[in-house]
């Protein structure tokens, strides 16, 4: 029988064989430097499941705020309300992401592809998040790189709507 929960290895990397460096994936990749960066295991978090979910969530958002390089106090406690009223964290869990969100170099596909997998059943939390991005993006108007992240994560978030863009009867 399987397991409710998926479990997740994190395995050094550096003496791995070749063979299973290839099927490294993009998601792979951004927890693994989301660990790493974090130099400890964090006890802020019920599960660890809560811990890459909320991660994941909090990195697409620093890379919004993030967009035009700069992060003025304004963008900050946006990112920080819509962490704490939308996804019920506390102070200390939003800054310790935040940190970790802003030391983090992993790419915004593997973070949107943890987002998904953990949303997957849940859209009215998906929504929820599209809607939270948008606020971000309309902060200080709207940047091309913003809304390149936005279709990223709509399209990831909600793969139907890239297939219902390609319906020729709409």
């Amino acid at each position: 029988m399987w397991p409710r929960r998926p479990v997740l290895y994190l395995v050094d990397l550096e003496y791995q064989p070749e063979d299973i460096r290839k099927w490294q994936t993009p998601m792979f990749d951004s927890l693994k430097h989301w660990f790493d960066s974090l130099k400890q295991e964090s006890l802020l978090f019920e599960h660890a499941d809560d811990e890459i979910l909320h991660g994941a969530l909090a990195s697409v958002l620093y890379h919004v705020i993030s967009a035009d390089e700069h992060v003025d106090a304004r963008k900050k406690r946006e990112f920080d309300r819509i962490l704490k009223q939308e996804f019920d964290l506390d102070d200390t869990q939003v800054e310790h992401l935040y940190r970790a969100a802003k030391a983090s170099t992993a790419d915004v596909r593997g973070d949107l592809h943890t987002i998904n997998f953990h949303l997957k059943h849940n859209p009215a939390v998906r929504m929820t998040f599209m809607r939270k991005l948008l606020q971000l993006i309309d902060i200080e108007g709207v940047y091309p790189q913003e809304m390149d992240i936005f279709f990223e994560a709509l399209h990831e978030v909600f793969p139907e709507v890239k297939d219902i863009g390609r319906n020729e009867d709409l």
